[in-house]
């Protein structure tokens, strides 16, 4: 059962978080002195010395490195699964060169016009039938006029609670906050 908030409360948990508010703002204050002390005291900043990625040490500028390019330049060296047509599942040569990075589109004959391909991959020298490219859409939910995501309406006892309910106004609401915060 949910329950409505009250002007009331609200202005009580506005209280309260200006109450918390002032306690960090302390802290905040006690935080900003203790730096300023360190850097009296001839602090110093953090200094970067030496990154590498992979074994490979990257080029530091101004106390930043840029590692989007060996991580590009990683994954374009990568090994990426490609779809390739074939005529037939016997076209699939399971000892080529790079057999098992594809994935081979073998078309069906007398399918519907979303099942087009039965799908095969080259694993552990074997050509292996992994899928189709037919499209399920049984579990699908269609949206309806006036509903959201349930089919279950509001009962007319439900309704009466919601109507029954006063909305503060956004005047009401900026009144409030005013008086804990200040304008």
């Amino acid at each position: 059962m949910s329950k409505h908030t009250t002007l009331d409360q609200l202005k009580k948990l506005a209280q309260r978080s200006k109450a918390e508010i002032g306690k960090v703002d302390g802290k905040v204050a006690s935080l900003s002195t203790r730096v300023d002390e360190l850097v009296t005291a001839g602090g110093e900043p953090n200094v970067i010395t030496a990154v590498k990625n992979n074994g490979t040490a990257l080029e530091i500028t101004d106390k930043a490195v840029d590692i989007g390019a060996s991580i590009a330049a990683a994954v374009a060296n990568s090994d990426h699964l490609k779809r390739k047509v074939v005529t037939g599942v016997d076209a699939i040569d399971p000892a080529a060169t790079d057999a098992d990075k594809f994935i081979y589109m073998v078309p069906k004959t007398g399918s519907d016009e979303d099942d087009l391909y039965d799908e095969y991959m080259v694993l552990e020298g074997k050509v292996e039938h992994v899928g189709n490219t037919k499209v399920d859409l049984s579990g699908k939910v269609d949206k309806e006029d006036g509903k959201g995501l349930s089919a279950n309406d509001y009962t007319d006892e439900e309704k009466a609670k919601l109507a029954g309910i006063e909305m503060a106004t956004d005047a009401e609401v900026d009144a409030m906050l005013t008086e804990v915060f200040g304008a």
